[in-house]
């Protein structure tokens, strides 16, 4: 007989295929995964076949072996990606290969004592051999779905003040609740939620919202107010949250747990400086207490009380100076009402009101998806090698938005969306 966790594990596994994903019969899955993951692994596979997969093909990483590489391979070899993985990529998107992304750290900090320049070589290496892959998948032109499975090491990161047992059950918890597995229906809940989203992505539309500024008035170290930013957005933008589809209308969901409403801002029209309220992790490196001044959309002053020399690794990349994503999250949201931070980019960007670094959404503009780089590059959508999430929102945020007719309008107070945003209904 299954234990209660394997019963829920199998839920989320049929989750995971059948709303995440959409699978459709028919449909190969490709699943990135640490080998800390095989136990969910082996039951995605199993909802996969049942769904009518064709093939399912694990792609096991490893942080000791990944390290191996960076650390001893001989500096002019790390540029070295085979033919045969480019192929591999140009045959999933040729076929349509389902993409599943399994998050969640078997070793969090192995990486730390890394060089993060040779990181950078391996990293900007593989986004350019295979950047065809990334930009379908950023295009939805194939189903993609980011989720996470619990390990007892990122557990006891995350509640190091309880027992490493407890802490992995906290986690689990945590997980389960917010991708609402713990639901009676908990594909009826994402549709509800889903609703609820596309709620705030109708009300900006109507608004015709052509920048937002962020502003906590909390005074940072220098005096000023900690955050003081508008981002522009480009002349035809497009909101997007929540459920995605693909070009012939296959509804699925990027993200799981997913609480942000976003877009894409113009890559010129960005001003203003930010604080960062999480760690982030260019290059799988930590981030923290980073501080950026823009000016013409592009990064013209940083630092970071931890990571600097990540930093200016990452924004040596060409376009990354610039950003290609701004999303708003409620503080209200069930992933920020754990109250913690969860050191993993799918969670604490769904914590907090956020923006990117680097490679741009085409759905984040209006028909973007029908155009090629040189139109997008026209309308301002940025197009860089990476493209790395910073957490900006907090409790005292108060965003604004200028409309396209020269009024204003709140969106949000105190980090949460106004009513008039809402409607006052949330799943």
């Amino acid at each position: 007989m299954n234990s209660p966790m394997a019963t829920l594990r199998q839920r989320y596994a049929d989750l995971l295929v059948s709303t995440g994903l959409n699978l459709q019969p028919g449909q190969s899955l490709r699943i990135g995964a640490e080998l800390a993951h095989r136990d969910l692994v082996r039951d995605v596979a199993e909802a996969a076949y049942r769904g009518g997969a064709p093939y399912v093909q694990v792609d096991w990483q490893d942080t000791p072996l990944a390290k191996a590489r960076l650390v001893h391979s001989q500096p002019d070899r790390l540029s070295y990606f085979p033919d045969f993985e480019v192929a591999r990529h140009r045959q999933m998107i040729d076929e349509g290969w389902a993409r599943l992304s399994l998050v969640g750290p078997e070793f969090p900090d192995l990486l730390d004592d890394v060089d993060p320049a040779a990181m950078r070589t391996v990293a900007v290496t593989r986004s350019q051999k295979i950047k065809f892959y990334m930009q379908a998948v950023m295009a939805n032109q194939v189903q993609w779905c980011v989720a996470a499975v619990p390990t007892p090491a990122w557990a006891e990161k995350v509640f190091p003040m309880l027992p490493p047992a407890q802490a992995l059950d906290a986690l689990w918890d945590v997980i389960l609740r917010t991708c609402r597995v713990d639901q009676p229906d908990p594909a009826a809940a994402w549709q509800a939620h889903d609703r609820m989203l596309k709620g705030v992505v109708d009300f900006l539309a109507r608004q015709q919202v052509r920048s937002l500024r962020f502003l906590d008035a909390q005074p940072g170290p220098d005096g000023r107010p900690r955050t003081d930013l508008t981002v522009g957005m480009t002349d035809r933008p497009q909101w997007m949250g929540a459920a995605a589809q693909r070009p012939d209308g296959v509804v699925f969901f990027p993200n799981m747990p997913t609480e942000e409403v976003f877009s894409t801002p113009h890559n010129r029209r960005t001003e203003g400086w930010v604080r960062i309220s999480k760690p982030a992790f260019p290059f799988q490196r930590e981030v923290r207490d980073a501080y950026f001044r823009f000016a013409e959309g592009e990064v013209v002053e940083f630092h970071a009380a931890v990571g600097q020399e990540v930093l200016e690794q990452f924004f040596a990349l060409e376009g990354t100076r610039r950003l290609g994503e701004v999303a708003l999250v409620d503080v209200r949201s069930p992933v920020s009402q754990a109250d913690v931070v969860f050191y993993e980019t799918l969670f604490d960007e769904n914590a907090a009101c956020h923006i990117a670094f680097g490679e741009a959404y085409p759905d984040g503009v209006v028909g973007g998806s029908k155009l090629d780089e040189e139109e997008l590059r026209r309308l301002g959508v940025n197009q860089a090698d990476a493209h790395v999430d910073m957490m900006i929102g907090t409790p005292a945020m108060r965003l604004t938005g200028l409309c396209a007719d020269g009024s204003e309008v709140v969106i949000m107070e105190n980090g949460s969306f106004v009513p008039e945003v809402t409607g006052e209904v949330r799943a």
